[in-house]
């Protein structure tokens, strides 16, 4: 079994959000060896810009250190532009969470996958389909008080 993380999650748990103990719970998981972990590199990314703002580059790559040790790696981007693209294109999410999508998509063929994201209404659609919507669990409901992005 596989999970996909969005920034989100990553970011909850990182900085002690509301949610924080459910994505533990998926990272515990991935760290035993359960589940097969991955983050795309552009969720990477953004996970790192809004650590950064919050706190200082330093300590974001702390995290990001963490959370590789806990398993978590790295899903290259390269060959999911396609799909990626064409789902910015039919659903309109942020590009971050087209590639989430694209990658959980891509595991999928393989194995059982879950997509782990928040509040974030940009899979609202995804949700909806029976291409997609299996893909989707959300570890809360209700967005981050936190930072613009």
């Amino acid at each position: 079994m596989t999970v996909v993380f969005d920034a989100e999650p990553l970011l909850a748990f990182s900085f002690d959000e509301p949610g924080a103990v459910d994505v533990e719970h998926w990272l515990d998981r991935v760290y035993d060896g359960e589940l097969d972990g991955y983050v795309t590199t552009i969720n990477l990314a953004e996970f790192r810009y809004i650590a950064t703002r919050e706190t200082s580059a330093e300590k974001a790559d702390a995290h990001i250190d963490d959370l590789r040790e806990m398993g978590v790696a790295e899903y290259e981007i390269d060959d999911l532009w396609e799909l990626a693209s064409g789902l910015k294109a039919s659903y309109s999410p942020s590009l971050g969470d087209a590639y989430a999508v694209a990658a959980a998509k891509e595991l999928d063929g393989e194995r059982n996958v879950t997509l782990l994201v928040g509040a974030d209404d940009d899979y609202d659609a995804f949700e909806e389909t029976t291409e997609f919507g299996h893909l989707i669990e959300r570890f809360r409901d209700d967005p981050a008080k936190r930072r613009p992005e």
